[in-house]
């Protein structure tokens, strides 16, 4: 994760700043609009601190969560599922009820990536809330991938699969994915 640097920028946006994950129960929030939860986080030790994260969202936050989530380090976080899967039809992305982290993102450009498919997401979330909104599906039986959902008085936005933000330099139009997941995460 990093510094604890709020200032500066990340990914050339200087909105962003990087918070050490364990620096995380010391670290003011009060200023702070959004956050990204790497794919590569320690669940556990979110899991620790769940009522940090919890409180930061129902009080407006709104929080990205990347990668398989397999602890409830949130109130509502589904459980990320390994697809069985044989070829690229059980793999192909399809976009659900729209969001705006999505908006003109062709979901062809999702699918494959360097003609191959698989780098999105090789899984589904299940048990997710009942009034999630899910952006995504995978497969041939559609299944949840990418939902947001209300969690007091904020969002949580949850992607099953490689962080959104490593799509940035893509020559096509996933590379939207992380300016607008990042203009998502600023507004309240």
């Amino acid at each position: 994760m990093g510094s604890d640097n709020l200032e500066g920028g990340v990914h050339g946006d200087p909105r962003l700043g990087e918070v050490d994950l364990y620096r995380l129960p010391h670290t003011d929030l009060s200023s702070v609009r959004g956050l990204i939860i790497g794919g590569g986080s320690d669940q556990i030790f979110l899991e620790r601190n769940k009522h940090l994260l919890t409180e930061f969202v129902t009080s407006g936050g709104r929080v990205a969560v990347m990668g398989h989530v397999l602890t409830e380090f949130l109130p509502g976080l589904g459980v990320w599922r390994k697809l069985a899967y044989t070829g690229p039809k059980d793999l192909a992305i399809t976009l659900g009820d729209p969001h705006p982290v999505w908006a003109g993102v062709d979901p062809v450009d999702l699918s494959t990536r360097k003609g191959v498919t698989g780098f999105y997401a090789r899984g589904y979330i299940d048990k997710i809330p009942v009034d999630a909104h899910v952006a995504t599906r995978i497969g041939r039986h559609a299944l949840p991938l990418d939902y947001v959902y209300p969690l007091g008085q904020g969002q949580v936005l949850a992607h099953g699969g490689n962080d959104l933000t490593g799509w940035a330099n893509d020559p096509n139009s996933s590379s939207k994915l992380t300016t607008q997941l990042i203009d998502w995460l600023v507004q309240r």
